[in-house]
């Protein structure tokens, strides 16, 4: 039995050069906003239009709504879950005792996903970091970037 197919010498990707960044014009047009998830708080929506209307908005793509949606949701709910704990934060227990509202194990949870979406899209400056996408570059404009990257390829 013959070994592995031979590879070619012309296929791409053969030597990956370094990751390089994604740079956000931060005066680049804001697109439109997609429709919010139904039945957000008001500060919630709020949020969601302030997202899609920073420059971060034109990293995402069409495929990224669901999942941005959820985020939104579990945000909300987890504003909701922290405002009912708040009111009751020690409940009664089996016997009578008094213990920790289920809601703070419940928020806790909540946190833990919220924090893993919001590291996804890069939501957070650490986020962006490790993603490569860089928001400081305000004040040059976008073709000014792309031709100092291809100014650097070329040498």
């Amino acid at each position: 039995m013959p070994g592995p197919a031979p590879k070619l010498e012309n296929r791409q990707r053969a030597h990956p050069g370094e990751a390089r960044p994604v740079i956000v014009s931060m005066s680049a047009r804001p697109r439109m906003s997609p429709e919010a998830p139904t039945a957000l708080l008001a500060a919630s929506a709020a949020d969601w239009a302030r997202l899609w209307a920073s420059p971060l908005a034109s990293t995402f793509v069409e495929s990224d709504l669901p999942a941005l949606r959820r985020l939104f949701q579990l945000r909300d709910e987890r504003t909701r879950s922290f405002r009912a704990a708040g009111r009751a934060r020690l409940v009664a227990g089996s016997k009578g005792q008094p213990r920790l509202s289920p809601l703070l194990g419940y928020i806790a949870q909540l946190d833990a996903e919220i924090r893993a979406l919001e590291d996804r899209f890069g939501l957070t400056p650490r986020a962006r970091m490790a993603l490569g996408i860089s928001l400081g570059e305000a004040h040059r404009s976008l073709a000014e970037l792309n031709a100092k990257f291809l100014e650097e390829e070329r040498e």
